[in-house]
């Protein structure tokens, strides 16, 4: 007779989740002490002062298409992402992010399609391209209301052959983003 396999409640060990997603969320700050080993009670005043770096990582993965910005995972989608004026990539791209500061500097890397966007040049061909991106930038918070980025990228498109007509495999971009509320 064979054996069936049934669940087992009674287990003495339990996973909280919600301690688990708070680890994540709160990185390595979740791996140090709370309180502080002062003279008085052994904590430390908090500091109100803002880091002027950020110092947290923070991961997210963003789907860019040829007319906007999807976030896939993590909390942050950025500045040049939300203004970005060209419609040349669709690309899915990966970033990490030093949070939590006024300056929060950022790496990327992005697999996807690249092509011409014929809105700017509309004399090029729309030829649609397999290619990989890198890159960084920097956003800045000026004010409370007040945000600066810019970001640069290095574009492979990946093709069998080029023609005269079509533009190179390697480019080099630059975007600068500002954003203000009142």
């Amino acid at each position: 007779m064979p054996s069936v396999a049934r669940a087992d409640d009674t287990s003495s060990a339990n996973l909280d989740f919600s301690k688990l997603a708070d680890a994540i969320r709160d990185g390595g700050a979740a791996l140090f002490p709370r309180e502080g080993y002062g003279s008085r009670g052994g904590v430390l005043p908090q500091q109100d002062v803002e880091r002027w770096l950020g110092v947290t990582p923070h991961v997210s993965l963003v789907a860019r298409d040829w007319s906007g910005v999807q976030l896939l995972m993590g909390g942050h989608v950025s500045l040049t992402d939300q203004l970005r004026l060209s419609r040349s990539s669709r690309m899915v791209v990966s970033r990490v992010r030093l949070a939590d500061g006024r300056l929060a500097p950022f790496m990327q890397l992005g697999l996807g399609q690249w092509r011409v966007d014929t809105d700017l040049v509309p004399v090029l061909p729309r030829d649609v391209e397999l290619a990989t991106q890198m890159g960084g930038g920097f956003e800045l918070r000026l004010a409370p209301r007040w945000r600066l980025a810019i970001e640069y990228d290095y574009t492979v498109l990946y093709r069998e052959e080029r023609g005269p007509e079509q533009i190179s495999p390697r480019i080099w971009g630059a975007f600068l983003a500002t954003h203000a509320s009142f």
